[in-house]
């Protein structure tokens, strides 16, 4: 049954977009985001239709995910518990670093106030993307049942280039991100996330990009302590075939219940209808996290 869950998720990911797993290899263009490229496109009255058709799909497949969780998890997931943060001090070698498993039975009976059948996080940080701008982004992310969970992500840009430092200017760019994740995998040494939002840019010359879907993978690993790894990445998906491919790799350092980090984080702009790269955009962030269980 976990393979079947596993090649189902994978399956859906790449029939949303073929080559959803190859990072792509242009180079940076000359341009930028306020080139002539990025003004607006004007088309016809479908316009809604296919953003309501992208938020139709969406939800079916968040739906169909979550229904197909449902069965495995209650045999497999739902043995899992948390302690309250990765290394956590009351956590035993035997019982590992921040997930637990245990059987069946023991998901029912074992009631110990040490473990969590949730674990949450919320984290922000200071971001830099070359070309692009600087400014904050702020994540929450959490896992229910324990399964299936919120994954909320906002990033807010500002290049001062281009604009004054007036954040109702054309230099002002922000990302929200409006979704959730089911867990494939749960353990200490690795743990996969297939995470399905809604995604939305506000600034100027972003008309292209201002309803979409998001699909992604998120992998963690907590290989020693006070180490975490993390890694980020999948496809924005908007009308008329355009697109964004984000990757986001990220190594922290856990302090009790805090995790201090930085990541290298990467943005490419691009239309698969046409064929035509935008530009890509990489930067940094730098940034803490808290872990929390209810």
């Amino acid at each position: 049954m976990k393979k079947i869950l596993v090649f189902a998720c994978i399956f859906i990911f790449l029939r949303m977009n073929g080559s959803a797993l190859s990072f792509p290899q242009s180079v940076f263009s000359s341009s930028n985001l306020e080139t002539e490229r990025f003004q607006k496109i004007s088309f016809s009255s479908s316009d809604k239709n296919e953003d309501e058709d992208t938020a139709n799909d969406l939800f079916a497949t968040f739906i169909a995910l979550c229904v197909i969780s449902v069965g495995v998890a209650y045999y497999w997931l739902n043995t899992v518990r948390f302690f309250d943060y990765p290394y956590d001090e009351e956590a035993s070698a035997a019982d590992g670093k921040y997930v637990v498993r245990g059987t069946f039975g023991e998901s029912i009976f074992y009631t110990d106030p040490g473990y969590h059948r949730t674990r949450f996080s919320l984290d922000t940080s200071a971001v830099y993307l070359h070309g692009f701008g600087f400014g904050n982004e702020t994540r929450f992310e959490g896992l229910l049942f324990p399964y299936v969970g919120p994954y909320f992500e906002n990033l807010s840009l500002y290049n001062a280039k281009n604009g004054d430092f007036d954040f109702s200017q054309k230099g002002f760019r922000n990302n929200v991100r409006l979704g959730g994740l089911v867990s494939l995998l749960q353990t200490n040494i690795l743990s996969a996330n297939f995470i399905v939002q809604y995604t939305a840019w506000q600034g100027e010359h972003f008309d292209d990009f201002r309803r979409g879907a998001t699909v992604g993978l998120l992998l963690r690993s907590y290989p020693i302590k006070p180490l975490v790894l993390e890694w980020k990445f999948g496809y924005q998906f908007f009308p008329h075939d355009f697109q964004i491919f984000e990757s986001d790799l990220h190594v922290g350092i856990m302090i009790n219940r805090y995790e201090i980090f930085a990541s290298w984080k990467a943005l490419d702009f691009s239309n698969e209808d046409t064929k035509t790269h935008f530009q890509t955009f990489y930067g940094a962030s730098l940034g803490a996290r808290v872990y929390f269980g209810l």
